[in-house]
């Protein structure tokens, strides 16, 4: 039977709606008062610079005041105009906390959209304010002329003399362009949001690239631990189960003329098979372990702390409440980096202690994990000693990343960044995610992490 794919819905078409209309009118009383609010905090702090800084004071309120307002014209602009609002990927701080939000905020300062925004944001209440001021005056007059000829009947201005009907043609017409002003007001304000705020070709292009190399990390991520599994197939399991079919075979073979001969091989047998399946245990604990799916990520770091040959002061801070968006692919990321990090510590780093803090946030999931030794970490794409290198290609696939701290005799400080799966709701910026991104997350051999 042939099945057939239903077609993609059509994408939402711009339509000229009442809440476009009423934007505008609240655009305008925005530009008789914010407006001008906002340009005197601006060209104050500006002015106020170099009294010792004392701008600062000014310009400071403003710039986080324009940041909010940068994401409401992004959301108004989606609800009102149907526009779709793409924001290249930007950088996000790894610390948490007061100092995380505020170097968050310092980042996105740097950024084209949010400078974009601001830009947007007034001179969306200057078109709106002058048509509104426009379609004020239209109101005006065309009440006066209604309310004259209803009053006081014709009129003379110099020589020109104005009947009832002419003032009721006036009148209607005052506000058919009154209408049509604020109908053009409503073009206007859609635009400047398309031109400002939707999301220029060179957004597109970052955020094309970014898609790319989330694919190319899943790519890389996936070879590393198809080479992994061969490897340890090959140099592992392989070996022993030749070295099992031969003693049974010896077995077989001498199990009439040497029965006692017989036996221990028998016994020698049973115990490489045991030894064979420890292995294979130890290869699918490599490409997911059982406790990850049967108990969360919380209980597989304590397993993995237990574990440790060095103390690891573990520290989980998950949101139950949240679970759906920690999915397993992400939980695995964060298992593999804190499995291959200790495994790292325990062998090279030569620690008296580990820290691992992993701690969910409504935007990522952070793993930190710190050591005392002696540092020197580096990541090497030599095709040898690829541990970090496999780490960092597994945290970019899901769209985050890695980040090594590990000056000589200063310790090693080891941070990931996880982003999590977008929440449900409204939102004004189209984030998308690339092509089997974390379908098939992969990694290194712990045996490997070389420092």
């Amino acid at each position: 039977m042939n099945e057939t794919t239903a077609p993609p819905p059509a994408p939402r078409r711009p339509r000229l709606t009442a809440a476009a209309l009423a934007s505008v009118l609240l655009g305008g009383l925005l530009f008789c008062s914010w407006f001008w609010i906002s340009l005197t905090l601006l060209l104050g702090g500006l002015g106020s610079l170099p009294a010792l800084g004392s701008g600062l004071f000014l310009l400071v309120p403003w710039l986080l005041v324009m940041q909010g307002a940068v994401r409401i014209e992004r959301r108004r602009a989606v609800a009102v105009h149907g526009i779709g609002v793409i924001l290249p990927a930007r950088r996000r701080s790894l610390r948490t906390g007061v100092g995380g939000w505020i170097h968050d905020r310092w980042l996105e300062l740097g950024t084209g959209a949010f400078w974009r925004g601001t830009l947007h944001h007034h001179l969306a209440m200057l078109v709106a304010g002058a048509f509104f001021v426009l379609v004020l005056a239209l109101l005006w007059l065309g009440w006066t002329a209604g309310d004259i000829a209803l009053r006081h009947g014709p009129v003379t201005l110099g020589s020109l003399t104005l009947g009832r009907w002419m003032l009721g043609l006036l009148a209607t017409t005052s506000a058919v362009l009154a209408v049509l002003a604020l109908v053009l007001g409503a073009l206007a304000d859609r635009g400047l949001a398309r031109m400002l705020i939707s999301g220029s070709e060179d957004d597109l292009r970052e955020q094309v690239a970014e898609l790319v190399e989330r694919r190319q990390g899943a790519v890389d991520a996936s070879a590393q631990e198809r080479l992994r599994i061969e490897r340890d197939l090959h140099d592992g399991v392989q070996p022993r189960l030749v070295n099992l079919a031969m003693t049974l075979g010896m077995a077989k073979n001498t199990i009439h003329a040497d029965p006692d001969r017989a036996s221990d091989l028998v016994g020698q047998a049973h115990l490489e098979a045991k030894g064979v399946m420890t292995d294979l245990r130890q290869l699918a604990r490599g490409i997911h372990p059982a406790v990850l799916t049967d108990r969360g990520l919380d209980a597989a770091l304590s397993a993995l702390a237990a574990r440790s040959s060095i103390p690891v002061d573990l520290q989980v801070d998950l949101d139950p409440g949240d679970r759906a968006r920690l999915d397993r692919e992400r939980e695995a990321v964060a298992y593999f980096v804190v499995s291959e990090a200790l495994t790292n510590i325990a062998k090279h780093s030569a620690a008296d202690s580990a820290s691992v803090t992993v701690t969910q946030t409504p935007e990522a999931l952070r793993v930190r994990v710190e050591d005392d030794g002696r540092g020197g970490a580096r990541v090497h794409r030599d095709g040898l000693s690829t541990g970090l290198a496999g780490l960092t290609d597994r945290v970019r696939a899901t769209g985050g990343r890695l980040d090594v701290t590990s000056p000589a005799d200063g310790g090693t400080t080891l941070v990931a960044v996880i982003p999590l799966a977008p929440g449900t709701g409204a939102a004004a910026t189209v984030r998308s995610a690339a092509p089997g991104s974390p379908a098939a997350p992969a990694g290194t051999d712990p045996q490997e992490v070389q420092r």
